[in-house]
């Protein structure tokens, strides 16, 4: 009895060491034999020939399609220098790129250079800085002693801002450590540090600078010689990722990231558009995370800019960073799980910090918070582009299709027309096997599956899912084509470039 009411007493550190535990446990998912953890890093096979020289021997997990921005950064840790001649073909924008310096040259410098070594430092990087970043929320403005603080410390830290900075290898989740730590020292008085923090934090993510702000003097002290220094300190915080990005306009003739930003509320007006056709295409289920993306940062904004607390650095930092959230462009705002959520993680954190301890406070955290109901999607390894089944029968997507997508328990991939599913049995005799799978179309289609002697005509309907089964299918040994052939035109995804959908074949089973 005794030990059941101190581990009721103790109930919320142990939330939270549960849930930090949970995070950490989820990561060896990414491992794979021989490339490590780089699957978190999201190479991408569009820009595989691009790579840097030292990548070439260096085993690294490579996803499907174009991959994420983590790959980019990851090459400037292997390299070691910004200015290397192989990063201007291997970056998508050298000049863009090479502003978020800092992180990729102290992985650098861990790894010794070693190009094997690096690219799994910088993989696991965010693992890190998430570690440190949840126990120093804990101690300084979330301890674990109430439902409120457990609610503020769970939304900043599984937030999808920061989970997707986590599972991709990007570099906010360390901007926002250093802005955290920034602050902090501010609110300690120990203020040249914290312009000192938060210029290595504009270093790790250009934007961060925005949060100056906080080196305000208190209204308390707002005298001439109060001004001048707070100037000061303002330059420092200002200084380095200013002077960084003119040395790369210089050496690149450019800045790029400039479509990053529009007229305030034109990228959101935007992003309503795109929900508003989502919606039709495929109802609420297709658009859900964000919606809690656009709820979240909406109450965010709406707090921050309605209950100003500009006499306090995270009352400050919050403004500041609401206002810059309006100016996003379309880019940031664009598709699922979208880039916005991680780009103002410091107002995320300043919401949390500033929300009042009441009832209505409570309402606000939870609504602010909404887009930890989408973390979990957004930290699931993508599947290989083959998959495995009962006598080690595979399923390889051959041609026509766009990468896995997943959901909870759910798995599936778009076609762009005409398709090819190539099933290998690897036995030296014939197998009989029954294949299921669901099918979904936005527009009226029909699809014709051929495998073998067996041929099937499936009528899809508008959003109405179809049941398949096709049996019995005879597998020689050897690979054996499933042919899937549609009569109508791709669909042009809302919101998505370049992407032209036909039907989806999901939560495929061969037994």
């Amino acid at each position: 009895m005794r030990l059941v009411r101190q581990a009721w007493r103790g109930r919320y550190l142990i939330a939270y060491v549960a849930l930090a535990t949970s995070l950490v446990a989820h990561v060896r998912w990414f491992y794979h034999p021989g490339t490590g953890f780089t699957s978190l890093i999201w190479f991408g096979e569009e820009f595989a020939p691009e790579r840097i020289g030292d990548l070439t021997e260096t085993p690294v997990y490579t996803h499907p399609a174009s991959g994420y921005d983590g790959q980019f950064y990851a090459q400037i840790a292997v390299a070691g220098n910004p200015f290397d001649p192989a990063l201007r073909t291997a970056l998508d924008s050298p000049a863009y790129r090479s502003r978020r310096v800092l992180v990729p040259l102290l992985v650098h410098l861990l790894g010794a250079g070693d190009p094997a070594r690096v690219v799994n430092l910088y993989a696991l990087a965010n693992v890190g800085v998430w570690l440190l970043l949840a126990f120093l929320l804990a101690r300084w403005w979330f301890p674990p002693t109430d439902l409120q603080n457990l609610l503020r410390w769970l939304g900043t830290m599984f937030g999808v801002g920061v989970v997707i900075s986590v599972s991709r290898s990007l570099v906010d989740a360390p901007a926002l450590l250093l802005v955290a730590c920034g602050v902090r020292a501010i609110e300690r008085d120990r203020r040249v540090l914290g312009a000192v923090l938060l210029g290595l934090a504009g270093l790790t993510r250009e934007t961060s600078v925005i949060a100056a702000p906080a080196l305000l003097p208190p209204r308390e002290r707002r005298g001439m010689r109060e001004w001048t220094r707070a100037a000061g300190l303002i330059a420092i915080c200002v200084a380095p990722a200013a002077i960084w990005i003119l040395v790369l306009r210089v050496h690149h003739g450019y800045l790029g990231g400039t479509r990053n930003f529009a007229l305030p509320l034109a990228g959101f007006v935007q992003k309503l558009g795109e929900l508003r056709d989502g919606w039709r295409a495929g109802g609420f289920w297709r658009i859900r995370n964000e919606v809690w993306a656009v709820l979240s940062l909406g109450t965010q904004v709406g707090f921050l800019l309605s209950r100003r607390r500009l006499a306090e650095p995270w009352g400050r930092v919050g403004a500041v960073f609401a206002l810059f959230t309006l100016t996003l462009g379309w880019p940031v705002w664009e598709g699922n799980l979208s880039a916005a959520t991680r780009v103002v993680l410091p107002m995320t954190l300043a919401f949390n910090v500033l929300v009042p301890r009441t009832r209505r406070g409570l309402v606000l955290l939870l609504v602010g918070n909404l887009t930890v109901l989408s973390a979990l999607g957004a930290f699931r390894p993508l599947p290989r582009a083959t998959e495995s089944f009962a006598g080690d029968v595979t399923a390889n997507y051959a041609t026509g299709w766009y990468a896995m997508e997943t959901d909870a328990a759910r798995r599936w991939r778009w076609s762009h027309g005409p398709a090819t599913l190539a099933l290998h049995n690897p036995a030296s005799v014939e197998r009989t096997v029954t294949i299921d799978f669901r099918m979904w179309s936005a527009v009226d289609r029909t699809v014709v599956i051929r495998i073998g002697a067996l041929e099937r005509t499936v009528v899809m309907r508008p959003q109405v899912p179809v049941m398949v089964q096709l049996r019995p299918v005879v597998l020689r040994p050897g690979t054996t084509a499933m042919l899937f052939k549609t009569d109508a035109e791709p669909w042009p995804e809302p919101g998505v470039v370049q992407r032209r959908l036909a039907f989806s074949v999901e939560d495929l089973s061969v037994r």
